[in-house]
């Protein structure tokens, strides 16, 4: 199942939808190493580990971003936990493939795809949409006419 960026997932955040872009294809990359392993894993282990090292600088960076921008605290604490829930999850199952108990990615790849596309098509583009409504609203005057 291969998983290649989608117009629908612009967010109109150009950072962003680079580092989605970039996410994307990392994961992507798991169905070409796993299928050039032949018997060794390292080559899907190093594209394990560059989607766990990408994907907490990327969340890590939309933190930050939800705290300069003042993102309401109940969207920050949703946001937060679902990073959460992505890495504990996807540690675990790198963690099963290095030890051999999980012998193919396949699993983890799915995971990885529908999460990756559920969070971009929802938290990621409801943080956009309030980052441009910030930006198009006018500032208020505290002068007195």
């Amino acid at each position: 199942m291969s998983i290649t960026w989608d117009p629908s997932y612009e967010t109109g955040n150009d950072n962003i939808d680079q580092q989605h872009r970039q996410l994307l294809a990392i994961v992507d990359g798991l169905e070409s190493a796993e299928a050039q392993t032949l018997g060794s894993h390292d080559a899907v282990l190093d594209v394990l580990d560059l989607i766990m090292d990408y994907s907490l600088s990327h969340f890590a960076m939309e933190e930050e971003l939800m705290a300069q921008v003042g993102y309401p605290s109940p969207a920050v604490e949703e946001m937060i936990q679902q990073h959460r829930e992505f890495s504990s999850y996807a540690r675990l199952r790198v963690l099963e493939f290095r030890s051999g108990e999980l012998v193919s990615v396949s699993p983890l790849r799915a995971f990885l795809t529908e999460w990756l596309t559920d969070h971009v098509l929802g938290a990621d583009k409801q943080l956009a949409d309030f980052i441009h409504e910030q930006a198009n609203t006018p500032m208020q005057s505290d002068e007195v006419e």
